[in-house]
């Protein structure tokens, strides 16, 4: 099952006279979803076109394998989300607590289903209110993106953040859903540009998320432009929710319209590489046809930040929180011994593993690695020789040339010597050349910019600075080690402000 919303439903759907039945609509998609097939057919997740190799002496501890990991500031106890699922009705009630209990024991974030019904109707809350039994929890309210052309706005979202002290709103993205779904809301068109009005207004991130056919990368790049704080691509090969509605159906000829669907979309490894190349620093999520902690571990080695899971948690909250709870605890325990098999102690060292890859490549060593750093501000100088080294050491290459190459125009890479006094130096000889902050560079005239980045720093001085540097040093390759000399290093060189940096390595040669 995709990281989907089983409350997604339509403004133009009347019954009963013209009153929308939220309740019955609701039940059915929890019905559906735990009784019928409603998986995507001819097309898959993608995680079965991965494999990790494995590490027979992966020289770290089991017990020193930490899966934690933070979330918009706050610590998670694995890279899990128990996602968007459902709301409204005593079932779901009862599905949301049995999840939202065991997050709270197991340190997960979890989210709930569409809050327009909520909205709509307030005596529905207490289906939706677990946050009495996940205090302490990183919780997602979610609402369906097309509601900000039906008079929603950053009031009515910021009300439903509120009625449930959500720390983040999810806005999903179902065009597909409501063009099959009788009486859909199809009304999609100007909507990027309400988006960024929301992330603006809105006093907690936002993240936008597909219903299982998957986000291309050029929106990815648009929706953080935009101002969204993260995306979840939730990509095709779990529910398709096209099969989902041709069960709530009853014309046969809407039922095979919506069956020409069954395998519509973009895979989640797809969507996930494709996003993270055009977004090297952004948060992605990832969900769709995600079914254990192996899973879980290839998402984020393949640039996952979160994976998300519906299916497998729905048909287990069915079941009571023991479920639940025993689910939990497998993905998590699978996800960890995954890690130790391939020697990555940390879910850092996981996002960066050379030791996945894909069927029926050569089974030589892997020759590219990513780093990833957070830097502490303008003039630091952080010596990554070390983890050039270990990747070198990964590829097996006895003979040729290393590249490292920054993929910021505000964060080069340098070699020189590592000597305290001597990046004192630098750091001044930078700032002389390149003062910040005098207000020369026309680039900080953000009212003469066009397209202007949300968030943008006024960084003039950062890019004239790496002009004077490089984006990449390539290095020889002699015996299996990189032929630096006595007092060389590699640095990655902060130009901007604290800031999150991706190195790419690669190693060439015999």
């Amino acid at each position: 099952m995709s990281h989907a919303d089983l409350d997604s439903h339509s403004v133009a759907e009347l019954q009963n006279g013209g009153v929308v039945n939220v309740p019955s609509r609701k039940a059915d998609h929890i019905r559906i979803n735990l009784q019928e097939d409603v998986s995507a057919k001819g097309v898959d997740s993608g995680f079965d076109e991965y494999r990790f190799t494995h590490r027979a002496l992966p020289e770290i501890d089991l017990d020193d394998v930490d899966t934690t990991t933070s979330l918009f500031g706050r610590l998670l106890a694995a890279p899990l989300f128990i996602s968007c699922m459902t709301g409204g009705t005593h079932e779901a009630r009862r599905i949301n607590r049995n999840l939202a209990r065991v997050a709270q024991e197991l340190g997960l974030a979890i989210g709930v289903g569409s809050g327009r019904a909520l909205l709509e109707h307030p005596h529905l809350a207490d289906s939706y209110d677990v946050r009495p039994l996940a205090p302490d929890v990183v919780l997602f309210a979610n609402l369906g993106a097309v509601q900000l052309n039906r008079g929603y706005g950053v009031a009515e979202c910021a009300t439903l953040v509120r009625r449930l002290r959500a720390d983040a709103l999810v806005l999903h993205l179902n065009a597909l859903q409501e063009a099959l779904q009788p009486g859909g809301d199809t009304c999609f068109a100007g909507l990027l540009e309400k988006i960024a009005r929301l992330c603006d207004g809105l006093d907690v991130p936002v993240v936008v998320k597909e219903v299982g056919w998957g986000i291309a990368p050029d929106l990815v790049r648009d929706l953080f432009a935009a101002g969204v704080q993260a995306v979840d691509v939730a990509g095709a090969g779990g529910t398709s929710w096209s099969e989902v509605e041709r069960h709530r159906i009853a014309e046969p000829s809407r039922q095979r319209v919506a069956a020409a669907f069954s395998d519509w979309g973009i895979s989640t490894v797809q969507c996930l590489r494709d996003a993270r190349a055009v977004a090297p620093d952004g948060v992605i999520f990832a969900s769709g046809g995600v079914r254990n902690g192996v899973d879980v571990a290839k998402a984020i080695a393949l640039g996952a930040d979160v994976v998300g899971i519906a299916g497998p948690f729905l048909r287990a909250a069915a079941d009571g929180v023991s479920a639940v709870r025993d689910l939990a605890h497998e993905v998590i325990e699978v996800l960890r011994i995954s890690m130790f098999g391939i020697g990555a102690a940390s879910i850092a060292e996981l996002r960066r593993t050379p030791w996945l890859r894909r069927r029926g490549e050569a089974s030589s060593s892997p020759r590219v690695g990513r780093l990833q750093y957070a830097t502490s501000g303008a003039g630091s100088f952080l010596d990554i020789t070390d983890d050039v080294s270990s990747i070198v050491r990964s590829s097996g290459v006895r003979e040729g040339v290393v590249h490292v190459y920054s993929t910021h125009t505000t964060a080069a890479v340098r070699v020189n010597e590592n000597e305290e006094l001597l990046l004192r130096d630098f750091a001044r000889f930078l700032e002389r050349l390149a003062p910040a902050g005098n207000g020369v560079y026309e680039h900080d005239d953000f009212a003469r910019r066009v397209n202007l980045p949300p968030n943008e720093p006024v960084n003039g001085h950062a890019h004239c600075r790496h002009l004077l540097l490089s984006s990449s040093e390539t290095l020889p390759l002699v015996d299996g080690r990189l032929a630096l000399g006595v007092w060389q290093r590699i640095f990655l060189v902060e130009l901007c402000s604290p800031r999150e940096r991706t190195v790419v390595v690669q190693v060439v040669g015999t």
